[in-house]
């Protein structure tokens, strides 16, 4: 039994008969600038005992020693489980020594030493139950409680936790002579054993002052050292203060966790992590060293907002169990969307979140290991892939439904009435329909199944008649068959086009279950070139248009934001579908090439190059390539330098050029007039998978900033080049590399040109993908296991099923019923876009 892997069953009985009152955890990191592999911590749980029990305290570390009020027990300890004896009701108070490891995979306590100044950085990251390889718990999410937290570090860093600093002494020096301290922090408010935060470095610190209705609230901004020049403290503080007067009012509660940190850290897995008073963000994607888009500055707005929501949706009332991870993060995406159009500069979120977001979910749904919204957990590892398309995107698009279906107010009073009922407590699905319910007025749990317990995409069928637009639901549920009946509440509305145009005249609102007729005069008449249902994106479908509408939406370009956005989304799900090729999707993308929306613009280009590089096969595939890279080329000479639409189209250029060795010297004349050091890196790596520069003058581009992005642009870049592959393959397989550097070495391996050499690189993927699931964390292995997986071409006159690759995947899922759910899951998604992508090529 792999003990690691905590079950839904396990999680329950501890929590029926025990109850974690107060939590003291004393964490000693003075030895890591030696780099030592190794911490120590110890943990002081104070527990109420309801009924006998016997089980186990989480750990993952080196080390373990119990005692119980006081008295050494001589427990079992196998790496993940220390074991209690026997506990009967009563009070008692576990204490438990560690030895705990340091991590470079983003999960648990995290060291990065930054290449330029030679300094080491640490934080941690425990969300879905990585809080076990830091300190010993009960690590589930309904044994709250209030945890008190020291830290022993050096005394020149920063050291922050959840609460503010309660008092600071000097303890003996490290083995290095470093002065010392011990630093303990105000207890925390009760939450969750995921939600502990450690943060600890030569962190620099910007301080502010958010001025509330509820009073002041303390913020601190933190990054790298070598990172501060570029920190952009302006919008960043702009956008936390904006949330801070904007959360309070709409749920009805003070911010409840005192000070608000916000701390950029290196080689993250996540774009952030919720920790109550402390939160964590991923410089790589939030702090720009060079040119950036504004979508790029309202993405970070997004997800700032995004995180401070959590501090009431997920930490101040937080689902009992996994299933209902949706609760928070479906709302959490909701509201970051909500709160960027409601209260900061960024009104285009729902632009945004309708022209890529959504696609996210989407994708996901149509796979064949999609689920509800509420999701069968199981246990850990399932959490952990939990966090999905249908869980963020999906889950937010259907809050977005469920709003227009009770209306703004009421939905907002049925989420003040939620958390007034559930503070500092857990909550279950239906806590919030009885509340939702009680402030609307409605039933709302024939829609609750209908919408978070079914699975599947939905199509809205389009048909001309002559009493007017006949629009028509279908799909079926993709686990029990049935037909998918959702209530949607939309905006059906008709454009016509003029000059190139296409101009709304009428719009119109409908209920939709099975289908509807909306008459001519309600959407401007017979006439109309284009009928768009889910107008404004208000609810989640998909749109079947009928031929004269289809015929426009590919030709015409349209003003208005929103509706060019659904627009937009809806024409790359039938190119994804097979449904209109993909040089018809690209020339799409090329009738607009200054289009205003950075976010928009970004996810248009990428998806025609994913069209063209999965969707259709040899000759065809090169000559698209290179129609592509000259729309590229000359929709970058029609911008603006430095401008959105040059960043993205150089961008594109530069993921295009990676594929095509005789556009070489107009790639090269490009890098030669580029500054920007992320752009020149992309070029770097276009030449490098083309086999026009050496290893020399890779090196020299890291000689000239070597910071820790340089060297992993670096990795990349040698890696993508011909000739390689097998040594790439030895390093990957070490597993002893941080988590950005083997994503680096992936996506260098797995450039399209070099697929032969691959092959040959890696001829038994399928008969070693269980000994790296094993001999992995499941971080990296998911990372390698995904990244690797071979995506073979269609060849002439056979089928996507005779596919050797395709017939390998189906071979290993046949035979391997004895492997992990997590790594199966894998396994039947990357094997079902393999045959999606078979599939279009043959058409």
């Amino acid at each position: 039994m792999n003990t690691e892997n905590l079950t839904r069953s396990e999680a329950r009985a501890r929590s029926e008969a025990l109850e974690v009152t107060k939590h003291i955890i004393d964490l000693n990191i003075t030895e890591a600038p030696a780099d030592t592999d190794t911490f120590t911590v110890t943990s002081r749980i104070d527990v109420t005992v309801r009924k006998p029990i016997e089980t186990f305290i989480d750990f993952i570390g080196n080390q373990a020693h119990l005692s119980i009020d006081g008295v050494a027990v001589d427990a079992r300890f196998d790496g993940a489980r220390l074991y209690l004896p026997e506990l009967l009701p009563g009070s008692y108070r576990l204490s438990i020594d560690g030895v705990g490891r340091y991590s470079t995979t983003g999960e648990g306590l995290h060291r990065f030493r930054d290449p330029q100044d030679n300094q080491t950085y640490l934080y941690t990251q425990f969300e879905p139950a990585d809080a076990r390889r830091v300190f010993p718990n009960f690590e589930q999410p309904d044994l709250k409680t209030h945890f008190h937290i020291s830290i022993a570090a050096p005394a020149s860093w920063t050291i922050l936790s959840n609460g503010a600093e309660n008092h600071r002494v000097n303890i003996s020096p490290n083995s290095l002579g470093t002065e010392c301290v011990e630093v303990s922090f105000v207890p925390t408010q009760r939450q969750s054993t995921y939600l502990t935060a450690f943060i600890a470095g030569p962190y620099v610190g910007f301080n502010d002052t958010a001025q509330t209705a509820q009073g002041p609230i303390a913020l601190g901004f933190y990054c790298r050292a070598t990172l501060a020049e570029h920190f952009d403290l302006d919008d960043i503080s702009t956008v936390t203060k904006q949330g801070l007067n904007t959360f309070p009012s709409a749920f009805g509660c003070d911010y409840p966790w005192g000070k608000y940190d916000s701390v950029f850290v290196p080689e993250y897995n996540l774009g952030a992590m919720e920790n109550p008073g402390c939160v964590t963000f991923s410089e790589d994607h939030y702090i720009f060293r060079g040119l950036a888009t504004r979508a790029q500055r309202a993405s970070r707005a997004n997800t700032i907002l995004h995180e401070m929501s959590h501090m009431w949706f997920g930490d101040y009332t937080t689902p009992v169990w996994w299933d209902d991870l949706w609760l928070k993060e479906s709302f959490a995406e909701f509201m970051g969307a909500w709160a960027s159009a409601t209260a900061t500069q960024y009104t285009e979120a729902w632009v945004d979140f309708a022209g890529a977001r959504l696609d996210w979910a989407l994708r996901t749904d149509q796979l064949p290991t999609t689920h509800p919204i509420v999701a069968d957990i199981p246990d850990l590892e399932a959490a952990d892939q939990a966090f999905d398309g249908i869980t963020y995107a999906k889950g937010a698009a259907v809050l977005r439904q469920l709003v227009a279906f009770v209306g703004e107010d009421k939905f907002f009073a049925g989420v003040r009435q939620y958390f007034a009922q559930h503070a500092f407590a857990n909550a279950t699905l239906d806590d919030l329909l009885t509340a939702l319910e009680m402030s609307s007025g409605r039933d709302l749990h024939d829609w609750a199944n209908e919408w978070l317990h079914t699975t599947g995409v939905s199509t809205v069928m389009v048909e001309r008649t002559a009493e007017g637009a006949r629009l028509s639901q279908i799909g079926t549920d993709s686990i029990s068959g049935q037909p998918i009946r959702r209530p949607h509440r939309i905006r059906v509305s008709g454009f016509v086009a003029n000059d190139g145009v296409l101009k709304r005249v009428a719009s119109y609102d409908v209920d939709l279950r099975d289908n509807v007729t909306v008459p001519w005069e309600k959407i401007g008449g017979e006439d109309v070139d284009l009928i768009l249902p889910n107008d404004d994106a208000l609810s989640y479908l998909k749109i079947a248009f009928d031929g004269r509408s289809l015929d426009s939406a590919l030709h015409n370009r349209i003003r208005e934001d929103l509706s060019r956005s659904v627009i937009s989304g809806q024409l790359w799900q039938m190119a994804y579908d097979g449904l209109i090729q993909p040089g018809s999707y690209a020339s799409f993308v090329a009738r607009e090439p200054l289009l205003p929306s950075a976010s928009l613009l970004s996810q248009r280009t990428d998806s025609a190059i994913q069209a063209i590089r999965f969707f259709l096969a040899g000759r065809k595939r090169s000559e698209s390539f290179n129609a592509f890279f000259d729309i590229a080329l000359k929709a970058r000479d029609l911008a603006e330098p430095h401008s959105d639409p040059y960043t993205i189209w150089t961008r594109a250029l530069a993921t295009v050029a990676a594929v095509l060795p005789k556009r070489d010297e107009e790639v090269a004349e490009i890098l030669q007039q580029t500054t920007d050091k992320d752009l020149r890196w992309m070029l770097l790596t276009a030449r490098a998978a083309c086999g026009t520069i050496t290893v020399d003058d890779i090196d020299a581009e890291l000689a000239r900033g070597g910071t820790a992005s340089d060297v992993v642009a670096h990795l990349r870049a040698v890696a993508s080049m011909p000739g390689n592959r097998e040594a790439t393959v030895i390093k990957l397989m070490k597993a002893d590399m941080s988590n950005d550097h083997l994503s680096a070495l992936i996506e260098g391996f797995t450039q399209y040109l070099h697929s032969a050499e691959a092959r040959q690189a890696l001829p038994d993927y399928f008969g070693i993908i269980e000994d790296i699931w094993t001999s992995h964390s499941q971080e990296l292995a998911e990372r390698l296991i995904y990244g690797l997986y071979p995506m073979s071409d269609l060849e002439p006159g056979t089928v996507p099923e005779d596919n050797a690759d395709v017939r390998a995947a189906t071979q290993w899922l046949a035979d391997a019923t004895h492997a992990p759910a997590a790594l199966r899951k894998i396994i039947l998604d990357k094997r079902d876009f393999h045959v999606r992508a078979l599939r279009n090529q043959a058409r």
